[in-house]
């Protein structure tokens, strides 16, 4: 349960991976701030390449903002903790952990090392306590859901997200999808804090009582 939990919290930050400046792009120092500034402009080439109309906006909220994407990445995630058993189970948890504390105390002077150390531990936790019998393939699904959970997010605000992409919508495949306008809010604004923000961490906070 305490597992799941926090794949789910820290699931939730990774489709920001498409932006150098997240909280996911910092979490490493240099190392994820390659992997995202990878990340941007392979999806920006994508959407570039496989519509006419996207060429030139950019890679965020693009291809790690879709529905797929969190299929894709739960699966793999799956099929990971599968074969790989405990370690890849552990190894996952500690991860996942460690991103979502940061991304809960990175306004604190010390959430690096708070994020490290609630990794550690959830990873020791997950690697030293007896699996469960049918093994750690479920994994990919709460990371999965906090990924989806990230988008529906973002496509309540202005900007919305790609949602459905490959599908043709309108005639483009990184047609943005959204809440109603006039429900709409912008990215950053108190309506965001508010109940988007909530949304993503709730799993980690429950998880810790």
């Amino acid at each position: 349960m305490v597992v799941g939990a926090a794949v789910t919290a820290g699931g939730a930050l990774l489709p920001d991976v498409d932006h150098p400046g997240s909280v996911i792009a910092r979490s490493l120092g240099p190392v994820t701030r390659l992997i995202a500034q990878g990340t941007a402009a392979g999806a920006a080439a994508l959407r570039g390449a496989s519509c006419r109309c996207c060429t030139g906006r950019g890679g965020h909220r693009a291809l790690t903002h879709t529905l797929l994407f969190a299929v894709v990445t739960g699966l793999l995630v799956s099929l990971l903790c599968w074969v790989g058993g405990d370690v890849a189970a552990a190894v996952v948890a500690g991860l996942a952990t460690a991103l979502a504390t940061r991304g809960a105390l990175r306004k604190r002077t010390r959430g690096a090392y708070g994020s490290a150390a609630a990794g550690l531990f959830v990873g020791v936790m997950a690697a030293a306590l007896p699996g469960p019998v049918a093994g750690w393939w479920w994994v990919g699904l709460p990371l999965g859901l906090g990924c989806l959970v990230h988008s529906l997010g973002d496509a309540l605000t202005f900007t919305r997200v790609p949602l459905l992409w490959p599908i043709r919508i309108r005639g483009c495949r990184w047609a943005p999808l959204g809440m109603w306008a006039p429900l709409r809010f912008r990215t950053g604004s108190p309506a965001e804090l508010l109940l988007v923000v909530p949304a993503r961490s709730s799993p980690w906070k429950w998880c810790n009582g």
